[in-house]
């Protein structure tokens, strides 16, 4: 309609003014060039990114989040490519960078491993807000070979694991997680630490679509952790992660006892009111106005950096498991009723019904009747049936396999009596051996055996 066409190029907008605001605060050029420079510059920019070794690797990964059908380019909306701008910041960046070495030079040449590691910090934090996320990332490990004590480790080791999370390295988050959890006395001191690591370890589950590990690390998060750690994830990030997150994955006895009566977590639930809702009609099994709630919010979690590529499947999930649940005490239930109760199609809802019973997650075996539109259950005497006859099939397995084995025996032990081995010929082909080579009665009983 054309209300959401007003509303998508308003928010298309906002994004630009954002994205351009934020570039010419903090000198991040390339971005500006990718995104406000000429239509065509962008094909381009990527075919030389991936020539370089250096930017290659981290242009690969922002392509994950990248739409299949981008915006229209930002000249349509009243932005004009600044070259002046670039210009200046270029000339202004290269003399800033040529400080930040001369001051790492200086402090390598006096020895000194405060001053070296805070030249070190002061380069990555130049790289990061130029968007060379790559150099930053080597650099801030460089700085991590001067740290003098375990505070010091542990914060690098937090700034390693953000410009990780950032590049979508997932690789190094985990592995600097590992080195902060192993980092003698600095779990104890800061009480947040811990926090911190748990929801950037939340986030590599994540990434690898362990949804039910993230969302229990999420629900353990410490509720004194709001927005200290902001630039990874916010206070309404882990509500919102965890309450989906656990809708899709865990079952309704770890739901309430993980997230809706968590000490941790309920408190967070009143920054996102419609999943705490969605949470609440859940439990009670009113599943529809459950999925309503959910489908509200989507539009919004479209956006989300984290979880836009996993929300379609984590809604799937949810309501597979909706309607799972909503079969349970039925023998028999009405397809049109169904589809009233999920706000779906009857035909949409046939063909989840025998998706779901192929796979074979509804309980009761059920059948579905596509002339009445009703799903039902096998009936008590059906079910007996099935059951007999799996009995007589594993029966006969049995009773089939007995007669092979002891033919078997019979035929060795008859083999043996009369001294009889078949082995393999090394020269080819069988032959039969007498084992009482000296007895020429077992030579003729080997000759007539062979």
């Amino acid at each position: 309609s054309s209300e959401n066409n007003n509303n998508n190029n308003e928010l298309i907008k906002s994004c630009y003014e954002m994205i351009e605001k934020h570039c010419k605060e903090y000198g991040n050029v390339k971005r500006y060039k990718e995104v406000f420079g000429p239509a065509t510059s962008s094909s381009s920019s990527s075919e030389t990114n991936g020539a370089n070794g250096g930017a290659a690797g981290e242009e690969k990964e922002d392509h994950h989040d990248h739409p299949d059908h981008p915006p229209p380019h930002p000249s349509k909306y009243g932005f004009h490519y600044d070259a002046p701008y670039l210009t200046q910041t270029e000339s202004s960046s290269s003399m800033q960078l040529e400080a930040l070495e001369a001051r790492l030079k200086t402090a390598q040449a006096h020895l000194t491993k405060e001053s070296i590691r805070s030249a070190y910090l002061s380069l990555a934090d130049f790289h990061k807000n130029r968007g060379e996320l790559r150099e930053a990332l080597h650099k801030m490990k460089k700085s991590q070979d001067y740290c003098t004590k375990n505070s010091q480790s542990g914060q690098v080791c937090l700034m390693i694991i953000e410009l990780a999370v950032d590049s979508r390295y997932y690789n190094e988050v985990r592995s600097y997680i590992s080195k902060a959890e192993h980092t003698s006395d600095l779990l104890s001191t800061d009480p947040l630490f811990a926090s911190k690591l748990r929801a950037a370890s939340a986030l590599v589950s994540l990434s690898e679509n362990q949804y039910a590990d993230a969302a229990l690390k999420l629900s353990s998060i410490s509720s004194d952790l709001t927005n200290q750690f902001s630039t990874v994830m916010s206070a309404e990030d882990i509500a919102l992660y965890g309450s989906i997150l656990g809708l899709a994955s865990l079952d309704r006895d770890n739901l309430q006892s993980a997230i809706l009566d968590s000490n941790n977590f309920k408190g967070r639930l009143e920054l996102v009111p419609p999943l705490r809702d969605a949470l609440r009609h859940y439990v009670r099994a009113e599943y529809g106005p459950c999925l309503k709630l959910l489908s509200s919010v989507l539009p919004d979690v479209r956006l989300d950096i984290h979880l836009a590529k996993h929300i379609d499947a984590l809604y799937g999930l949810i309501r597979d498991r909706c309607i799972v649940q909503y079969f349970v005490p039925y023998s028999t239930a009405c397809m049109n009723t169904m589809a009233n109760v999920f706000h779906m199609s009857v035909e949409d809802m046939e063909d989840v019904l025998a998706r779901l019973i192929g796979e074979g997650r509804m309980p009761g075996r059920p059948r579905i009747d596509s002339l009445k539109k009703t799903v039902k259950t096998e009936s008590v005497v059906c079910t007996e049936r099935r059951r007999r006859r799996e009995v007589e099939r594993k029966v006969k397995m049995m009773g089939d396999r007995f007669v092979k084995e002891t033919e078997g025996m019979i035929l060795r032990m008859s083999c043996l009596e009369h001294g009889l081995i078949v082995q393999n010929d090394k020269q080819g082909g069988w032959r039969g051996q007498n084992r009482y080579a000296g007895d020429g009665r077992g030579q003729q009983r080997s000759r007539s055996g062979g």
